[in-house]
């Protein structure tokens, strides 16, 4: 029996990255036994990126329990998913590495996160030759698309998989799904709140959409990343008298979130957020039927089809969403031929067992 040590965050909060490796640890693998350390340098996703002294006496616990658990098991193999940005993440990462590294055999880098070939070679040159010194030559690496910068291949990876996200599937029933119900486009973004994400593009987009006269309303589900840029936010949908047309939900997950899935018409995620690597709240609105609108950025691009599930836009564009919505506005016909599609879809290539699959194989090779 193969045993890696599994090292990283699972929810909460609920990040992309944390929901995917805890669905990685609920597998159920042939030849492989998964043990994990718990990172959670963050509680909330507004805590990502900040400094604390809680976050170094965590540093150093993590340490301590990597090696606990790798001589209490006997464990050769490490996963562990790097972090491109910021910098405090990625100093963390070399740390919690240069200390743990050298005492396993073979390591496995899972780029959840993807970037940091075009982010290490903006440090000044001292740093980032250290930095590659730590993170070089992994024995295995894992991205999710062809799209995602060459993050393996930057650090020399010996072997590089290319697996694509896949999620539970919480609407099995195909639950029933009207569109644009009264004439009204409700549009939806899930997601952290943090300007790169896209929310601020999209909030100006349905500003001048409704001063076209179309009948929408957004709905924004999500945390901010900070208390200033909420004020500023809601300050700015105030400046454009969209709060008749704009809903700010909160976070939510289990029958909250579903609900706002089931209630909406559309997906609208314009992200150019540097450590994009796949966005696995696509795979969740395709789960519920609902087209997406998407950036042509990184693993994004892997996920929508084009016309057949979705449509993608330039990133930064706030025209081109303009247009989309417009698009399915008039032609709401669209949007159940995009859903019925983006659901197919997601049957066809995003399920967790293809997942799981993909991911078992992966690991039988190192």
């Amino acid at each position: 029996m193969k045993k890696i040590l599994v090292v990283g965050q699972t929810p909460p909060p609920y990040g992309g990255q944390a929901q995917m490796i805890e669905y990685l640890l609920k597998g159920a693998y042939e030849k492989i036994q998964l043990y994990h350390v718990r990172m959670c340098f963050s509680k909330e996703m507004n805590e990502l990126g900040r400094f604390s002294l809680y976050k170094v006496y965590h540093l150093l616990t993590i340490i301590f329990k990597i090696l606990k658990v790798k001589f209490k098991h006997k464990i050769d193999i490490l996963y562990y998913p790097p972090s491109s940005s910021p910098p405090i993440a990625v100093f963390r990462d070399c740390l919690i590495l240069f200390f743990v590294r050298p005492f396993f055999k073979k390591i496995i880098f899972h780029f959840h996160a993807a970037g940091i070939s075009e982010e290490l070679p903006k440090y000044r040159k001292p740093l980032q030759w250290i930095i590659y010194r730590i993170l070089r030559n992994p024995d295995f690496s894992i991205t999710s698309s062809t799209f995602n910068p060459k993050d393996g291949e930057y650090l020399h990876s010996k072997e590089t998989a290319i697996i694509p996200l896949g999620i539970d599937d919480l609407n099995p029933q195909w639950k029933k799904k009207e569109y644009m119900k009264d004439g009204l486009l409700n549009i939806l973004f899930v997601g952290l709140m943090n300007s790169t994400k896209g929310e601020k593009i999209l909030l100006d987009a349905v500003g001048e959409i409704v001063s076209k006269g179309y009948a929408i309303h957004l709905h924004l589900a999500g945390k901010f990343l900070s208390d200033t840029y909420q004020a500023f936010f809601f300050e700015e949908i105030k400046r454009m008298r969209l709060e008749g047309n704009i809903t700010y939900h909160g976070v939510v997950s289990g029958e909250r979130k579903e609900r706002l899935f089931l209630s909406s018409d559309v997906f609208c995620f314009p992200s150019f957020f540097s450590s994009e690597s796949f966005g696995v709240v696509l795979l969740e609105a395709m789960m519920y039927q609902l087209p997406i609108i998407t950036t042509n950025w990184r693993g994004l691009r892997s996920v929508v089809e084009e016309g057949k599930n979705g449509v993608m836009v330039d990133i930064k564009s706030v025209s081109q969403v303009v247009d989309k919505l417009e698009y399915f506005c008039l032609n709401p016909d669209k949007l159940a031929f995009m859903g019925k599609n983006a659901r197919l879809i997601y049957e066809g290539k995003y399920t967790i067992d293809r997942y799981r699959k993909a991911i078992n194989e992966a690991f039988d090779k190192i």
